[in-house]
């Protein structure tokens, strides 16, 4: 059917158009009049004939019908069109942190109180277009910058997150907040959450703030402390000719608070083989795993490693 009508050009016709019955496609006879303005194809009129051929006062009243449609879809088309370059410019004023948050939720026609989220992203405009599919259009706006995209989701179910890496995403997920004057922290929290997604590659591909643990306030306090290398010894055991051992035996036993029958396991070796490591990683970097100090000494600057090495793609020097 598509191909039998693309053949009788109507996408180049510019006026009603006679369609002879195609009995193989089981198609009566009918009159097609493309809408348009200008230059540019809306859409088609389709009038099926019927027993009695139409008039020309039928043919006119047709295209007197569909000129008044395309003056009516193009208005719209322009209102859409003014309407998002108005919310385009709310978005990154709030995004700024600018105090727009009544202007914006009267443009998103939202109220400026309820439930909401903020999502940060790789990528643009085909993700949040792919949720807003899958959800509905009232429920998402959003705004591509540069690299990524900045998600504001309104009413957020609790599989956001999941939704979100579903439809390409790779990022963070802020907390929920209640105000719309509240964007610009949860942005911060967004921008937490990716960076921490990145530092931590066995989880999801959208990390979502409130679930990040104590890894949110460490990767928040080391953003604002303009993201400096992680302490010395954990460099030197980075570089290592064995530092992806040392460092995944090092992880697994302090992720297990010390346990190292639990850590083992979990990493898959011989309890005396990681016993073994750790007095490497001792001896490599002067610390004590006896020590509280010094344990928590090392799971600090082993996180930050992983931050740094995700956010700067290259290792400490």
């Amino acid at each position: 059917m598509a191909a039998w009508l693309e053949g009788l050009g109507l996408q180049r016709a510019r006026e009603l158009v006679d369609l002879p019955e195609n009995e193989a496609l089981g198609m009566t006879q009918r009159v097609v009049l493309p809408i348009r303005h200008g230059d540019v194809l809306l859409g088609f009129l389709w009038v099926i004939v019927g027993d009695q051929p139409l008039t020309d006062a039928d043919r006119a009243a047709i295209a007197r019908g569909g000129a008044e449609v395309a003056d009516n879809l193009w208005g719209r088309l322009r209102e859409a069109d003014e309407r998002r370059t108005r919310i385009n410019a709310l978005l990154a004023q709030a995004f700024a942190g600018e105090p727009v948050g009544a202007d914006l939720a009267a443009t998103l026609r939202w109220p400026e109180t309820g439930s909401f989220a903020v999502a940060v992203s790789s990528g643009g405009d085909e993700i949040p277009e792919r949720l807003r599919r899958r959800r509905g259009a009232a429920d998402f706006a959003w705004l591509a910058q540069d690299d990524r995209v900045v998600i504001l989701a309104r009413d957020p179910a609790p599989s956001l997150a999941d939704e979100l890496a579903t439809a390409g995403a790779r990022g963070g997920l802020s907390a929920r907040f209640g105000r719309l004057a509240d964007i610009p922290d949860a942005i911060r929290q967004a921008d937490v959450a990716a960076v921490c997604a990145k530092a931590r590659p066995d989880d999801p591909a959208v990390a979502a703030y409130d679930q990040l643990g104590s890894w949110a306030l460490i990767a928040t306090l080391w953003m604002a402390a303009g993201q400096p290398l992680p302490p010395h010894p954990i460099n030197e055991l980075f570089m290592h000719r064995r530092g992806d051992q040392l460092l995944d035996a090092l992880e697994g036993l302090l992720e297990h608070g010390g346990d190292v029958a639990a850590a083992a396991k979990a990493l898959h070796l011989h309890r005396a083989t990681l016993y073994r490591r750790i007095q490497r990683i001792e001896a490599t970097t002067g610390l004590d795993f006896h020590r509280g100090e010094d344990r928590l000494s090392a799971h600090l600057a082993l996180r930050l490693l992983r931050l740094y090495i995700a956010t700067h793609q290259r290792v400490p020097r």
